[in-house]
């Protein structure tokens, strides 16, 4: 009996512990049917989102810990307590998709709340901008803003890329001047061609700044703030949207150059970058290659372009592109000097530069025995007294351009103290953070992307040791906006150093936007400015309002001293030409300056010539002969914002070649 009760007992005993088993395989089967629910649910997200795939790797480790624990249970009293375990773990399982869901549609919510604001920046930003080149810069228009056009018109006149009979103040063929001569078949001489080829100046720009940011950092929203907080500074003071767009000389034509090459530059980086991932994985990377070939062939033919530019193109993108993109690799010490990977950059480096010597040597044989005064002048020592005074006057002439001004007496928390207090805090600001990244060279990484900020840092640093050299130890001094090309790089370089924090979220992040809010505070503030600008404010310019008074006077052709000769003849549509000339003690001389010597030819069909001179250079014009031998046949004056200006009419030509 006793025997039999043993058996018994055995038996039950190990019919328990089989059932515990089976239901521990049951308990295990559920929860691998959990986590695949919950795998299949979060790869439905998981490329959408980081956090989701957090939340998803989360739920994963939760739910294998507990299947874990159900396959160590064998004994048949805890068999009631896995079974709650395993409800539970369901419920888990259930609830861990809705979880996901959840932190998917908030991310997704934060992504369109994030391109609506960068949106809403840039459209700002753009806006402002283009109603400055369209509207607002006719009040600030004058005869420097002509020479663009002019250029364009020598070349359409003569038929060639160079008028020998024309005065050119620098040789610029490729420039806004070659966008500028198709415009004028279709809108002559005119304030029309000049707007519509500022505006693709403009878009030039504007297009490649946020297509070479989002390069560098793949995000599409960081480009468009980026880009609008450039578009915005450039709108600091008059002389600073007068060289980006009133007209296009090198200062501003070298920005955009390095920008267009920049790009083109990181794109073939990441062509490059891909044909190799490709041919690593054993698939076809034909197209790739053919995509990596015809971008290098269009660096090329770009620094071909650019090279015929001269010196300028020189000094202000071909030896700053090409150096900064040798620099870096050079000073890499993770390769050696003598590696495959050196000997390749130094090649692309090389052909660069002499597809830019080659450009130079077209241009040469262009210009024959042509040359320009202005651009030349620039590039002469000044007294080495006056050294010192330059490098004093640098850091003031930075602040004048970008909005700081003198208010002497004026309280910092005033009216007139905070704004100017916000641009200081920014002048400075764009002139620090490029240190500030380059003190991070090194921390940037090795990927390509870190590739391309340092490649900026170099070309950040080339043209600022141009532009320094030229302004203390040359003449640029002379003007504050010489320095421009340094301001455009140095923000550029801020910029991508602020995109390059925010998207890699590393431990200078926050404190970057932190020193950006100056930055970002003084663009709105110069756009609201710009903003306020009234359509109408060009009928007190005094270049419109001497036109008004010339057509009153019915006078078609003349002559008048720089300031009042070419910007009549375009506001005018050439209704009214006026051509530059020199007056003094001496008499009144033709000067040929941004002007051409076939503009003062006698015209056998003209009959009245006109001499428009202000107050001042009448008086020196009476101490000459000059109004001995040529008496007017009318005048007539008008005073125009101050200045009292005298119209002299004559029925011949006064000037001659």
């Amino acid at each position: 009996m006793s025997k039999n009760n043993k058996n018994s007992a055995a038996k039950n005993t190990e019919d328990a512990v089989k059932k515990a088993a089976e239901t521990a395989q049951e308990v295990k089967e559920e929860a691998e049917k959990a986590v695949e629910t919950a795998e299949e649910t979060a790869s439905d997200v998981i490329d959408l989102t980081e956090d989701a795939a957090d939340a998803t790797e989360n739920i994963l480790d939760l739910t294998e810990e507990d299947s874990d624990k159900k396959a160590e249970t064998d004994e048949a009293e805890k068999a009631p307590e896995n079974a709650d375990e395993k409800e539970a773990e369901g419920e888990e399982a259930e609830a861990a998709p809705v979880s996901v869901r959840e932190k998917y549609h908030f991310d997704l919510l934060s992504k369109i709340i994030i391109w609506v604001v960068a949106g809403i920046i840039f459209l700002g930003a753009v806006c402002v901008t283009t109603y400055y080149v369209t509207t607002a810069q006719k009040a600030e228009f004058h005869a420097d803003c002509t020479d663009t056009i002019m250029w364009a018109n020598a070349t359409a006149e003569s038929g060639h890329v160079y008028d020998q009979e024309f005065s050119y103040a620098c040789f610029l063929p490729f420039s806004t001047s070659t966008i500028m001569y198709p415009l004028l078949h279709f809108f002559g001489l005119s304030m029309t061609a000049h707007i519509v080829g500022m505006m693709c100046f403009f878009i030039l720009l504007t297009v490649f700044l946020v297509f070479m940011i989002h390069e560098m950092t793949g995000s599409y929203p960081m480009s468009l703030v980026g880009t609008a907080i450039f578009l915005s500074i450039t709108l600091s003071t008059q002389k600073m949207r007068e060289i980006f767009w009133g007209h296009t000389i090198y200062y501003s034509l070298g920005i955009l150059f390095l920008v267009i090459g920049a790009f083109m530059y990181f794109r073939f980086l990441s062509v490059g970058s891909k044909a190799r991932a490709l041919k690593k994985d054993g698939k076809n990377n034909k197209k790739t290659t053919i995509h990596k070939l015809i971008i290098f062939l269009c660096i090329c033919l770009f620094m071909l372009l650019t090279g015929t530019d001269g010196i300028t193109g020189f000094t202000l993108f071909a030896l700053p592109f090409a150096g900064a993109v040798f620099a870096e690799q050079f000073v890499n010490t993770k390769h050696k000097l003598l590696s495959g990977k050196t000997a390749l950059v130094t090649f692309r480096c090389l052909v660069f530069l002499i597809m830019a010597v080659l450009g130079n040597a077209i241009n040469n044989k262009l210009l024959g025995d042509m040359t320009a005064g202005y651009q030349e002048a620039n590039s002469n020592f000044s007294p080495m007294e006056e050294w010192l005074e330059h490098f004093h006057n640098l850091p003031f002439a930075w602040m004048r351009l970008l909005g700081v001004k003198s208010l002497q007496y004026v309280k910092f928390t005033s009216e007139e103290g905070i704004p100017n207090m916000i641009f200081l805090m920014a002048a400075i600001l764009i002139a620090v953070i490029p240190v500030i990244a380059t003190c991070y060279y090194k921390k940037f990484g090795d990927d390509r992307k870190a590739k391309m900020l340092r490649i900026w840092i170099w070309m950040h640093w080339a043209v600022t040791a141009v532009n320094i050299m030229g302004y203390v130890f040359g003449v640029l001094a002379a003007a504050d906006w010489r320095i421009i090309p340094m301001i455009g790089t140095s923000l550029i370089v801020s910029i991508l150093f602020l995109s390059w924090s925010v998207t890699r979220s590393v431990d200078v992040s926050r404190i970057t936007v932190i020193l950006f809010v100056p930055i970002f505070m003084a663009g709105m503030l110069h756009c609201n400015d710009v903003r306020k600008m009234k359509k109408d404010e060009y009928k007190h310019n005094t270049q419109y309002m001497l036109a008004d008074f010339l057509e009153e006077e019915g006078v078609n052709r003349g002559y008048a001293t720089f300031w009042n000769a070419n910007s009549v003849t375009v506001i005018t549509g050439e209704r009214i030409k006026v051509s530059d000339v020199d007056v003094n003690e001496r008499g009144v001389f033709s000067r040929p300056y941004q002007s051409s010597k076939r503009w003062y030819e006698t015209d056998p069909e003209q009959g009245e010539y006109f001499l428009l001179l202000s107050g001042n250079e009448m008086e020196q014009m009476n101490l000459s002969d000059f109004p001995i031998y040529n008496e007017p046949i009318r005048t007539a004056q008008r005073s125009i914002n101050g200045i009292d200006f005298n119209l002299l009419v004559y029925d011949h030509n006064i000037v001659t070649p």
